[in-house]
This record gives structure tokens, C-alpha cells and sequence, in this order.
């Protein structure tokens, strides 16, 4: 076989592999695509049947008070109900500060501690040391305040978060987020894991 023959037969061989090899890239593109879309289109489906109300990560970042946090909401606030508060929060360690009149939870790390205070209006809270308050308190703010515009919020002190709202929420209440929308079960699984929208 002379020169011309086996250079002739090698061109040919490596047109037909960068064929193969470029068919079988497009094939994988193509099957992955489209079932990135299948799946993403049966998980909108499966939540859309559960009637879930918050189908995104929920909102974390409160811009007016420069924070990370929940609310949880009284469905019926009474005196009864600020007596609950108080005990929740003595239970959970929650230290009130005179200066501020809110409560302050440093939890597992005290770098950023969690801080309690009056939902509606925003604000203090009473000591729940001689008195409950004059009203019926509506809801409570847990947030960690943020140090810097570019910090992240602390892992240990988002599950202590998600911790505490559910105790506050036990109360008879909702948990809802800086948007004001209620967290489900997969919201608080997206707090703790970090996937919330901060």
C-alpha cells in the first residue's frame, strides 16, 4: 500500500470517528436537556397537586431591618397567648435586654445571636418578668442581624431560627418570611440548608 493509499485511508477513518464522537455528544445533549425538562416539569406538577402556597426557597432578608429572618403570626392573640411567649422564650434561653426591649438567644453561635422582638407594631416587647404587657402581642420578629451587606447568615444560627419560630408557632401561630408568605415543611428544609433566598 503506498503513501497516498494509507493517508487516503486514515482521513476517511478519522472523519467517520469525529462524526461518531459529535453524533453521540449531540444524542447525550439532547436526552439530558430534555430530561432536565421532564423532571422539572413533573416536580411543578407534583407541587402544584400538594396546593403547597410557597413553592420557592423562601425570603430570608428583611432590607428595612437589615436581617435575616421569620415571622411568626398569632392567629388569636390574647393575654393567654403573651403568657405562652413568655414561656417559650424562658425556655429557650432568650435573655431580655433592658436597652432594647427585646429578647436575644445566642444559640450555637454567639457571634450573630438571635433577636426577638414586637412583629406589629415592630419594636419591644414587654419583660414578661412582672407583667405581660398591656395587649395582646400579634406576632414576633426572629432575626440575626446582618454585619455586613456582603455576610452570610451563620448555618447553626439558621437552624436555631427554624428551631425557635416552630416553638413560637406552637403557640397558635403561623411562620411566614420576609415576604410574608407561610413556610411549609420544604420552606424550613431550604432555611436549614442553606437554599433560602438571602
Amino acid at each position: 500500500m503506498d503513501t497516498t493509499a494509507l493517508t487516503l485511508v486514515i482521513a476517511i477513518a478519522a472523519i467517520w470517528f469525529s462524526l461518531n464522537c459529535g453524533l453521540l455528544v449531540a444524542y447525550l445533549w439532547m436526552k439530558g436537556d430534555g430530561a432536565g425538562t421532564r423532571t422539572r416539569a413533573s416536580h411543578r406538577s407534583a407541587v402544584s397537586t400538594k396546593g403547597q402556597v410557597n413553592v420557592d426557597a423562601p425570603e430570608l432578608v428583611d432590607e428595612n431591618a437589615g436581617a435575616w429572618g421569620l415571622f411568626v403570626m398569632f392567629d388569636d392573640p390574647s393575654m393567654a397567648s403573651n403568657e405562652r411567649l413568655s414561656i417559650v422564650l424562658a425556655s429557650s434561653g432568650a435573655v431580655y435586654e433592658s436597652s432594647s426591649r427585646t429578647f436575644t438567644l445566642a444559640g450555637d453561635s454567639p457571634r450573630n445571636p438571635l433577636l426577638i422582638s414586637n412583629a406589629y407594631p415592630p419594636g419591644t416587647l414587654p419583660s414578661f418578668n412582672q407583667d405581660n404587657g398591656d395587649f395582646p402581642i400579634k406576632g414576633v420578629t426572629v432575626k440575626m442581624i446582618k454585619t455586613s451587606p456582603n455576610a452570610t447568615p451563620n448555618k447553626l444560627q439558621l437552624v436555631r431560627l427554624v428551631k425557635l419560630a416552630k416553638e413560637l408557632a406552637r403557640i397558635g401561630g403561623t411562620v411566614v418570611d420576609a415576604e410574608k408568605k407561610p413556610l411549609t415543611d420544604a420552606g424550613f428544609k431550604a432555611v436549614i440548608a442553606g437554599k433560602a433566598r438571602v
